[in-house]
Formats: structure tokens, C-alpha cells, sequence
């Protein structure tokens, strides 16, 4: 077992520990700061998941803030992250013109993002990056103030993987490999090596923050944490216990992947092969799901258009040399099943032997979903031409995949993290931008903000889901409190992304990806200052002086407050 010495540990590599990641080498150039990729490309949800046309505002009064506006709105690092996509040396396709395609300003190509991220956190000397990694246990010892109901964690042990000779990793379905991710032990596909993450300064301790998709450091951790959807209220009971939830309730993932023209007709009947059961499982999704909905074939794929052939702004049409990011409901998006294993087993899996916490059969399930999907597609075109289904050795393969799927499923729902007192942040400080009485202005503004985002309240319904909707589908421009990113029980753990605290209805809006940046930006300040000073997040929180001093240095880079609204 090789030991490692750091100030910070950002578990996740998603676009939230990337931006905390390089938080907090800006904020404490002196931090030693480790970040745990789980793949092998930075980025998430705009890289490694595939979804790399951003769902961006696209409605007032955020839309038209935010568009013309973007200084004020998002983080300068993030802005520098988008406008570097083009950069000479950027491999890929870079960054499409906008009007590529109509859900977005932004898309562009998940190779080109992987690298610059990378780049940007390669200029940072105190962070080392340990790809192909994850956290397998977390120690934790009774802690600060009252032992018997907090936590510290003490170290954390992670397995990392390399691939041997022959073997490329995302050469095999996620669902096939994944448990080995997690396995200490040598495979047939790789070497691994046993790290185990100790503080540089026992006396200052460690940070960790979770930005992972599954939750790995808050569960191992013994941090409290929720999953799933609020059946009857978001709102805490009156002893001030959480409301109940169905904990399988969360929002479906999809396996995202593109597609462009063939040049010849192509039956590419090999990507059936690994179902047995395909063309039934095709036919029957063909008559209970699979739509184009109100939309014409053209317009699905024009939909996240990741590079155009043609003029932009020109929805209606499709033309050789496109290419179609395919991630639609009802498509590829999977319905039928929780990818997170239900709470009681992943803490039961959490005491034994931690592989993520997931449903593996989902998984799979998901992957022969999203080929389904492209085959509905393909059958259904309206081109004089048949497409094909970008994969590993094409050069247009922009998911880095030998199988094409993106290299790990789009969670749109974590699991989350409940912050000091059991707070989360609920739909209640929202304000209902179509109500005839609203008056202009943003929801509530948090004393403790340290983000801003705006976005529609989007569910993606699972079938036969239960539990509460959004109140109403589009809220005013809102915030990020600095109470979300906190630990109700281990004090030197944050969490940010999709991990922070809050409901499933505020996480529809709050899942964002600059908006997940915005959180991660946050929480790199936070633990660069605490680790500087050996402090926990309710420090910060709980003394006005150290929590204006937390809101100066986050929107060093990142606003807290929404200038237009006269913050």
C-alpha cells in the first residue's frame, strides 16, 4: 500500500471537483490538494457522461441575464474553460458555432473538454490528478465539539487501476467493468494499486470534498445523506427530522452516444450482439416508449447537435458530416429502474465491500436502452442516407469509447448530502417567474450565498414514480448557500454538484452545469481555507467575519449575488 500526504481530497472528477480543485490551489497555493478522477477524462457530466451541449438558460428573464451578460453570471474559470475549447492544440472539434444546436449555446466536443480541463489544473503545481481512480473505504474517528454525534475523517483508501497491455479502458460496457474499479485486487484487465490518502499536517487534518456521481466519500464517511424523491413534503418535520422519501425514486440516467451519416448503408447488426434478446426488446419499446414526441426527426437531431455540416440556426435540416449527441426522453433516457441501489443495501455494501452503491443489472439494462434508442432512430430517419453509430476508431468518435456509449451514465440525480441543522434547499425559496403576481425579482437570498444559478425545474419522470413534482416549471434566478455544501455530522467533508444538499425537486434546477461549477468553486475556497487554519465548514458558516471572508474569495472568481437583480 503506498501512502500519499494532502492538505485537500476532491473525490469525483466532475465538472464540481474540477472547479474545486482549482479553487483551491488559487486560494491556498500552499495546499497540497489530491483529485480523484474515476475515469480518464475531467469533466462529467460535459465529458465522461457525454451531455456536452449545456441546457443553458434558455428562457427570461435567466436567459436573456445570462446571455448577455456572462461575466456577471458565471465563473471567470468556467468562461475560460469554454472560451479555450478552440485554442490551437485542442484535440477534437472543439467548441460549434452557435446555432449548431437549438438546445444550447454551447456544445462541443467531450475530447476537446477532457483536454483543456486537464490543462487548466496541470498549471496548478499543488494538485496532483490520480486518474482511473476511486475511494474504496473512508476512516473516520469521533470528532470535534461532540464526539458522540460528529465525525472526522482521518484517511481515505483508493484504488487505482491501470490497464494492461491489450486492454483499453471503456474497451468493455461500463457494467462489465465497474465492480473491477473498485476492486483491490489485480485483473485480467488491470493492475491496481491501493493508495491509502493521510493529512500532510495531522495537526490541520484533512478536507475531503465529494463531487463524485455515486457519493462515495459522504457514504463511507457515516455523513448523513438522502437519495430518491420526497413523497409528500420537502419540508423537515417539526422535531426537525427529514421528510419521508422513496428512496428508488430518483430521476433516470441515460448512456449518452452520437451518430452521424454513413456512407454507405450499414445494417451494423454487431451492435446487437451483445443481447441476445435486442430485436424484442426493440419491437416492445417501440410500442410503449420510444418517441419523437411533438418534435420531427430533423428537430431530435438538431436537438444537442455537436458539430453541423451546414448553416447554424438551421434546424430543419440534417446534412453529412453531422454530428447528433443523442440524449432525449422518451429515448435513451432508461424509466424503468433506479440506477442507485435502494439506501439499506448500500449502507449494507457500504460495511462490507463498496462498489459504488449501484444497481449493476440497471446498468446494463440502461446500455442495451440507449442502443435500442439508435436503432429507433436509424429505422425511423427521414435521410436519403443512412447514419452510423460513432465508436472507437472513428475519428468522429466523440464519446472515447470502443462501444460508442459515453464512458460513464448521465446522473442527473446523486446522491446528496444533508447540511447542518438538516438543511437542504427546497422549491419554497423559489419564486414562480409565470405566477401573475411575480414581481421581477430573484428567490430567496440566502445571508450565506456563495453561487448563483438559473434553470428551469426539469424532471425527468421515472415510470411508475411517486413523490412530489415541481411546483411550477420555470423559477426566477436563485442562489447557492454555503449551508448546502456542509456536513451535518462530519465536519471536515463538503460536498458540492449534485452531491450538495437538497431536494429532488431543487436538484431538477440546481443540476446544471455551470451552476454545478459554481458549487465546486465554492467549496475549493472553503477547504483551502480550512485546511489553511484547520477549521471546519460550520466554522466558516457560523462566524459572520470567516463567512464574509469565504463570499470575498469565492467571487474573486464566482458570483454570489445576481447584479442585475441589484446584489
Amino acid at each position: 500500500m503506498t501512502v500519499l500526504k494532502f492538505d485537500i481530497v476532491v473525490c469525483g472528477g466532475s465538472l464540481a471537483a474540477t472547479a474545486a480543485a482549482l479553487a483551491a490551489a488559487r486560494t491556498n497555493p500552499r495546499a497540497r490538494i489530491l483529485l480523484v478522477e474515476p475515469t480518464d477524462w475531467l469533466g462529467g457530466q460535459a465529458t465522461s457522461q457525454g451531455v456536452s451541449a449545456i441546457d443553458n438558460a434558455w428562457y427570461d428573464p435567466g436567459r436573456t441575464i445570462m446571455a448577455e451578460n456572462p461575466g456577471e453570471c458565471y465563473a471567470a474559470d468556467y468562461l475560460r474553460f469554454l472560451r479555450s475549447l478552440n485554442d490551437p492544440g485542442v484535440p477534437g472539434t472543439g467548441l460549434a458555432p452557435d446555432g449548431t444546436g437549438w438546445v444550447s449555446r454551447e456544445c462541443f466536443d467531450p475530447r476537446s473538454a477532457a483536454f483543456v480541463l486537464e490543462r487548466m489544473v496541470a498549471e496548478h503545481p499543488n494538485i496532483e490528478l490520480r486518474k482511473l481512480a476511486v475511494v474504496k473505504t473512508v476512516e473516520t474517528f469521533g470528532g470535534m465539539k461532540n464526539p458522540a454525534a460528529t465525525r472526522v475523517v482521518r484517511a481515505l483508501k483508493l484504488v487505482q487501476r491501470t490497464p494492461r497491455d491489450g486492454y483499453a479502458p471503456f474497451d468493455d460496457f461500463l457494467s462489465r467493468e465497474i465492480a473491477d474499479w473498485y476492486d483491490p485486487f489485480d485483473s485480467p484487465r488491470f493492475v491496481k494499486t491501493v493508495l491509502r490518502v493521510e493529512p500532510a499536517d495531522d495537526a490541520r487534518g484533512l478536507v475531503v470534498i465529494d463531487a463524485t456521481e455515486l457519493g462515495d466519500a459522504m457514504v463511507l464517511s457515516g455523513a448523513h445523506w438522502t437519495q430518491g424523491r420526497e413523497t409528500d413534503t420537502e419540508e423537515l418535520a417539526p422535531d426537525g427530522s427529514l421528510p419521508p422519501i422513496d428512496d428508488d425514486g430518483s430521476q433516470p440516467v441515460a448512456f449518452v452516444f452520437c451518430m452521424t451519416d454513413a456512407t454507405q448503408p450499414a445494417d451494423e447488426a454487431e451492435l446487437k450482439n451483445p443481447w441476445p434478446d435486442f430485436d424484442e426488446y426493440l419491437a416492445q419499446r417501440s410500442r410503449d416508449l420510444f418517441s419523437l414526441g411533438k418534435h420531427t426527426w430533423e428537430r431530435v437531431w438538431t436537438y444537442r447537435r455537436l458539430r453541423t455540416a451546414g448553416t447554424p440556426h438551421d434546424f430543419d435540416a440534417v446534412h453529412r458530416g453531422d454530428v447528433s449527441m443523442q440524449n432525449w426522453e422518451p429515448g435513451n433516457d432508461y424509466p424503468y429502474a433506479s440506477l442507485l441501489a435502494r439506501r439499506e443495501t448500500t449502507l449494507d455494501e457500504a460495511r462490507v465491500d463498496w462498489r459504488g452503491g449501484i444497481d449493476v443489472q440497471t446498468l446494463a439494462a440502461c446500455e442495451k436502452h440507449a442502443l435500442a434508442w439508435y436503432f429507433w432512430m436509424k429505422e425511423h430517419r427521414t435521410t436519403q442516407w443512412d447514419t452510423r453509430f460513432l465508436r472507437g476508431g472513428d475519428p468522429l468518435d466523440m464519446m472515447g469509447t470502443r462501444h460508442g456509449l459515453a464512458k460513464f451514465p448521465y446522473i442527473r440525480c446523486a446522491r446528496r448530502i444533508v447540511g447542518p441543522g438538516n438543511f437542504r434547499i427546497t422549491s419554497k425559496s423559489w419564486k414562480n417567474t409565470q405566477a401573475p403576481d411575480y414581481d421581477g425579482t430573484t428567490g430567496e437570498r440566502f445571508f450565506d450565498s456563495v453561487g448563483i444559478g438559473a434553470y428551469a425545474a426539469d424532471v425527468h419522470e421515472r415510470a411508475g414514480g411517486r413523490g412530489l413534482a415541481p411546483p411550477f416549471p420555470r423559477p426566477a434566478p436563485f442562489y447557492v448557500p454555503f449551508r448546502a455544501l456542509c456536513s451535518a455530522n462530519v465536519v471536515n467533508l463538503l460536498a458540492c454538484g449534485k452531491n450538495m444538499a437538497q431536494t429532488y425537486i431543487a436538484n431538477s434546477a440546481y443540476r446544471l452545469h455551470p451552476i454545478e461549477w459554481a458549487s465546486g468553486s465554492a467549496a475549493g475556497t472553503a477547504a483551502a481555507i480550512m485546511a489553511g487554519e484547520g477549521l471546519a465548514g460550520t466554522d466558516l458558516l457560523n462566524d459572520d467575519a470567516r463567512l464574509k471572508g469565504l463570499q470575498a474569495r469565492v467571487a474573486e472568481n464566482s458570483p454570489i449575488g445576481w447584479k442585475a437583480f441589484g446584489d
